[in-house]
């Protein structure tokens, strides 16, 4: 099968561009193409053209440049639709702050293809990253998706809609998906089998500017999931049915994939 990976590409020292080569050089598949789709949304000109440097090389890069697009939620979109127009069957949506075991692709395309009755796949979390390929599996799985790593179908917009590209310039956009997929009574699945390590947050950790300008847009989105939800993100799918709106902005006639502005 045809599996792409795609992230959004922000980078502004060295520190960034350390962690973009740790995610693709784990980029491995012995069973499928990989194809790889970076969201070029802010690159320094001292590190322009960007080098992207793999192990194992994908079947194919196709870069999407478009500087300063403003949100994590459209640059999702822009993969996820690039990935549908190149043919792939699944597209995995990644930060580029992670670290793949070195099977973990494989594993779970291997685990949603068995378990069709959902519509995102995500990998769960190892916390060593020394000891990433002696992680322990399971097939232990649970609606607690992890969106630092998530796999859909190249359709999936058809299932709730595309992210809000209001969660300006990240964070809440993950929460504000699974609230619709939970409203919708769709599944996101966490799996034990597929391992990865992630650093957390090491984009905005390592630029001084954008770790700032966090302490102000942060509370923005939570403000602006409240209005578009009722209440702050909770993480159970039964909780976020009882008491978040049943629909957007607590307004009866919008879809669940509506948001202000979206298509």
């Amino acid at each position: 099968m045809k599996i792409a990976l795609t992230a959004p590409i922000y980078i502004r020292n060295n520190e960034h561009k350390k962690y973009l080569d740790l995610t693709t050089r784990s980029f491995i598949s012995k069973k499928h193409d990989l194809f790889w789709i970076p969201i070029e949304r802010v690159i320094s000109p001292e590190f322009r053209p960007l080098d992207y440097v793999f192990n194992h090389e994908p079947e194919s890069s196709h870069v999407v440049n478009i500087p300063n697009i403003e949100s994590v939620a459209a640059c999702w979109n822009l993969g996820i639709e690039k990935a549908q127009e190149l043919g792939c069957d699944y597209v995995l949506v990644i930060n580029v702050d992670i670290v793949f075991k070195s099977n973990a692709i494989d594993r779970l395309v291997d685990f949603a293809e068995a378990h069709p009755e959902a519509v995102m796949w995500t990998m769960s979390e190892y916390s060593d990253l020394a000891l990433i390929e002696q992680a322990p599996e399971d097939e232990n799985f649970s609606e607690h998706p992890h969106f630092s790593c998530f796999m859909v179908k190249t359709d999936y917009f058809k299932n709730v809609g595309k992210f809000d590209e209001n969660f300006k310039p990240a964070y809440c956009e993950d929460g504000d998906m699974h609230a619709r997929l939970a409203l919708a009574n769709l599944k996101a699945l966490v799996y034990g089998g597929a391992r990865f390590f992630h650093f957390g947050s090491r984009t905005i950790k390592s630029d001084t500017a954008l770790w700032q300008e966090n302490t102000k847009t942060f509370p923005q989105n939570q403000q602006y999931f409240l209005d578009k939800w009722g209440h702050p993100i909770v993480g159970d799918v039964n909780r976020m049915r009882e008491v978040y709106f049943k629909t957007p902005y607590n307004e009866p006639d919008k879809p669940l994939s509506y948001w202000h502005g979206g298509n």
